[in-house]
């Protein structure tokens, strides 16, 4: 009896070892976690002068995440940095085609100004697992800006940027929906009820309003930079419980509107 008790432990011993490795093993286009995917991105550094320090942002899901780069990690002509996010949280279940969107920023390392970035906007195509994408490199397409581009306009002091959801009337159990704006390389971030809103709207649109009141770390904000506004929640589905939309800054003024959610 006693030695069949030490098996039986050693066995169940094994088991354990055994599941808890195989939540955090990876296998080919399947997250490193369970409960995770990541979106890896790989950029382009081949059009750039020599590169010094890199930021990396990206948005998906109603997470939010920043990374740098300096070094080695530039000297090569691309380089993958992963970005992981939770499948689910308090607002929203991942799920494929959701929207989500990275930008990378070549950053001179003396003066942490930026000298050109580059965006891209997709669709999870593995909720599940890995999904790649392409930055700095290719066309300039509607979801992408192509390779890394440079910014001169005028400058734009202490704009707000104003998150637009439209179409939200017919939806049943209207509740809280996370909102985010980005521009270059900062966040803002709200949670609205939404319900009490669309009840408050005269036409049936939401508009939040998110302020960047003080500069970027990587310099002032100016025409032709990149913003993007994204909401989230599983309220939203169909079609897509995270919708993203980006568009460059066009004017000097205070106010930059951006419709997130069309349908």
């Amino acid at each position: 009896m006693q030695v069949n008790n030490k098996v039986m432990f050693s066995l169940f011993f094994v088991f354990v070892i055994l599941l808890i490795f195989s939540s955090v093993i990876v296998f080919p286009n399947r997250a490193i976690a369970a409960g995770k995917y990541t979106i890896d991105a790989k950029i382009n550094l081949k059009n750039l002068n020599n590169p010094q320090k890199l930021k990396v942002v990206a948005y998906s899901n109603g997470e939010n995440k920043t990374k740098y780069l300096t070094g080695n990690d530039l000297n090569l002509g691309t380089v993958i940095v992963p970005f992981q996010f939770n499948q689910k949280n308090d607002l929203v279940t991942a799920g494929h085609n959701d929207e989500y969107f990275v930008c990378a920023y070549d950053v001179n390392a003396q003066t942490n100004e930026m000298k050109s970035y580059s965006c891209i906007e997709g669709n999870l195509e593995n909720p599940n697992g890995k999904n790649p994408v392409n930055i700095g490199s290719g066309p300039v397409i509607t979801l992408s800006t192509g390779p890394f581009k440079p910014v001169n306009g005028a400058e734009i002091k202490n704009p707000t940027i104003v998150v637009w959801l439209e179409n939200l009337a017919g939806k049943k159990d209207l509740k809280n929906i996370g909102v985010v704006a980005m521009i270059k390389g900062e966040f803002k971030y709200s949670v609205i009820d939404a319900r009490k809103l669309l009840q408050e709207s005269k036409d049936h649109i939401i508009r939040v309003p998110l302020p960047f009141n003080k500069d970027p770390e990587i310099g002032p904000i100016r025409v032709g930079d990149m913003l993007f506004g994204c909401v989230s929640a599983n309220v939203l589905n169909p079609t897509e419980g995270t919708e993203c939309e980006h568009r460059e800054t066009s004017h000097t003024g205070q106010i930059h509107n951006i419709i997130a959610r069309h349908a």
